[in-house]
């Protein structure tokens, strides 16, 4: 994306907004609410029409690239009920590989394959409305990620899984990221979720106001205050203990920190 603007009506919402990622990097883009994170996302896919310069795997946004730039991008939203249209999670999930014509045998597979790498596999039979807001998440996670996408954006997708159980879920999206070479946008208001990625882009008043590794964006205190943005807790405990010479570099992970404490 370079120099895009976009507004609704007389409301400004992006502003010389540029962005460029890598393919396979996994990039957080963070920004409080209302800084236009989740128009960025309707541009990208072609929900909103525009003339704009966004390019996504090597194609203009346009009417007529649509089609194609969907094959490569898988969306996760953070309300998953606007993703659900089959009356089981098996149905939901099963949707896109029905419209692409998967054979029925390998449909199965795939879907019994992702399901388990999520732990979803006892919630396949059930209608979505018995769901809780996590259990919705991961299906509408599952739903897109049997489509193989090149390029997965998660759209706030996370915020109804809390604790043990999201860090899990991150894991597991750190391993597909390495054996797929999946490009990920994370686009989230929560500064901890940015330890799983590489990079940050940090977005305000709808613009990109640093976009750097994430070691260099935390190491960066003006940035971090002027868009009240503390430092994650594994980011910030790192660096009291390397003021008393106990670690020496920055660990994200709590087992590898114990592991290194106890030696």
């Amino acid at each position: 994306m370079k120099d895009v603007h976009f507004a609704y009506g007389k409301q400004l919402v992006l502003k010389d907004f540029t962005l460029s990622l890598k393919r396979g990097s996994w990039t957080t883009l963070v920004g409080h609410n209302g800084c236009g994170k989740s128009t960025l996302v309707r541009l990208i896919t072609g929900l909103i029409p525009t003339d704009q310069y966004i390019v996504v795997d090597g194609n203009q946004v346009t009417k007529e690239s649509l089609n194609m730039i969907r094959l490569s991008v898988g969306v996760v939203l953070e309300n998953p009920d606007d993703q659900f249209i089959g009356e089981t999670v098996r149905d939901n999930i099963a949707f896109g590989l029905e419209n692409l014509r998967y054979p029925q045998e390998e449909m199965e597979e795939i879907i019994t394959r992702i399901s388990h790498m999520l732990g979803i596999t006892k919630l396949l039979d059930l209608n979505p409305t018995k769901l809780s807001g996590g259990e919705k998440q991961l299906v509408a996670l599952a739903s897109v990620l049997v489509l193989q996408p090149k390029i997965l954006i998660l759209d706030e997708a996370f915020t109804m899984i809390d604790g043990y159980e999201k860090e899990k879920l991150f894991k597991i999206l750190v391993k597909l990221h390495k054996k797929m070479d999946l490009t990920i946008l994370n686009i989230t208001h929560d500064i901890e979720e940015t330890i799983y990625g590489e990079d940050i882009a940090v977005m305000c008043d709808g613009k990109i106001l640093a976009h750097d590794k994430k070691e260099n964006i935390y190491q960066d205190e003006k940035l971090l205050k002027k868009v009240h943005l503390e430092l994650p807790f594994m980011a910030l405990l790192s660096e009291k203990l390397g003021y008393y010479h106990l670690v020496d570099h920055m660990i994200y992970d709590m087992d590898e920190m114990v592991d290194l404490l106890w030696k």
